[in-house]
């Protein structure tokens, strides 16, 4: 994952030849420019928002409703094939994911291990979608955790860009917008796991339900008041200095916190907060290979028609399939094989912000 000691000179491009000499000068806090990083990297969100209304106003997705025919699941197929996969093949794009993922394919194949093991050794439960052992109600877990962790990883990728390009040197303010934001996002995400909608998913519960409501209780409160100070903090710190990072900060606490308000199922959750991030990546995976005088791909033509492929090919089987399917073991043999792409596209996406300093 990216570090802020890894944003060197040779982040965006070729030192000796940058394509964008304001950026190498300091003069703009911006990543490519006002408008460009207000479209792309904040107003991107939009996209979400409109996911977003969609999810929350039409029929309600359940396990029960869940079918090749329901709304919500076509907009989950729509979304994996036009934006989710795409994005997933800017990473495969990038010169340094072959050597990043030589072994990472093999994450691949975790997922329908373990729902084979899970289902030939260990008694069934009901699970997302069906019914599963607790090995793969588990491995559901893990995997939804990795998700999240990945997205929020790399908004805080950007908030980090943000701050070499405005030369940001206050130990302090650095720490201060890194609690805000990890802490702006944990709360929802915390919060949702103490609620009946989570317990309702499937996945493994940990608590016992009578304490649910204290326990939601206490981490409201203590939200308000750390969340609270945290921000004041910062605001107080920052003071005339806020600038695009602090921006986005603020537009991605907000909507995942609008987020968790109105959804309550993993899946529509999962594609409304993913779509942001697919934008902002696309948008940097290019400027980026521009910086080293390279197109993704080839070509636009040639990155969308293999983005569409990918995207057709991964989500396909993880939506349609598995609600075409009648048996619990090929039903979470295609959610593991789903997964498991995923999982490749972290690991690898991971090396690549190490050595490049790229979020995906």
């Amino acid at each position: 994952m990216l570090r802020e000691t890894d944003l060197g000179p040779e982040a965006w491009g070729h030192a000796a030849q940058p394509v964008h000499p304001e950026r190498s000068r300091g003069t703009s806090p911006w990543l490519i420019s006002r408008g460009q990083d207000l479209f792309w990297f904040q107003g991107s969100v939009l996209a979400g928002v409109a996911l977003l209304a969609f999810f929350a106003l039409g029929p309600r997705l359940t396990d029960a409703t869940y079918s090749a025919a329901h709304p919500a699941v076509l907009a989950l197929l729509l979304w994996g094939i036009f934006f989710d996969g795409t994005h997933v093949l800017g990473t495969l794009t990038h010169p340094r994911a072959a050597a990043a993922g030589r072994w990472a394919w093999l994450l691949v194949l975790a997922g329908p291990a373990v729902a084979v093991i899970d289902y030939f050794a260990i008694l069934p439960e009901p699970s997302q979608l069906g019914s599963a052992g607790w090995l793969f109600r588990a491995f559901l877990l893990f995997a939804y955790l990795w998700a999240y962790f990945h997205l929020v990883r790399q908004h805080y990728g950007f908030v980090a860009l943000y701050r070499r390009r405005a030369g940001a040197t206050d130990w302090i303010e650095r720490r201060l917008e890194t609690w805000v934001l990890w802490v702006g996002c944990l709360y929802p995400f915390l919060r949702y796991s103490l609620s009946a909608a989570y317990a309702d998913s499937g996945l493994p519960v940990l608590l016992p339900g009578s304490a649910l409501p204290g326990l939601r209780l206490a981490l409201d409160l203590a939200f308000a008041v750390l969340g609270t100070g945290l921000l004041a903090a910062l605001l107080v710190r920052a003071r005339a200095n806020l600038g695009p990072r602090h921006l986005l900060i603020g537009t991605v606490i907000a909507f995942h916190l609008a987020v968790f308000a109105l959804l309550d199922n993993l899946l529509t959750i999962t594609a409304t907060l993913t779509i942001f991030h697919n934008l902002q990546y696309h948008r940097i995976i290019w400027d980026h290979a521009r910086a080293e005088g390279r197109k993704p791909a080839g070509g636009l033509g040639r990155y969308l028609a293999l983005g569409l492929m990918l995207g057709a090919a991964w989500y396909g089987p993880r939506i349609l399939g598995v609600a075409l399917v009648e048996s619990d073991l090929a039903r979470n043999a295609l959610l593991g094989l789903g997964w498991g792409v995923a999982f490749q596209h972290y690991f690898v996406d991971g090396k690549i912000w190490k050595r490049a300093a790229v979020p995906g």
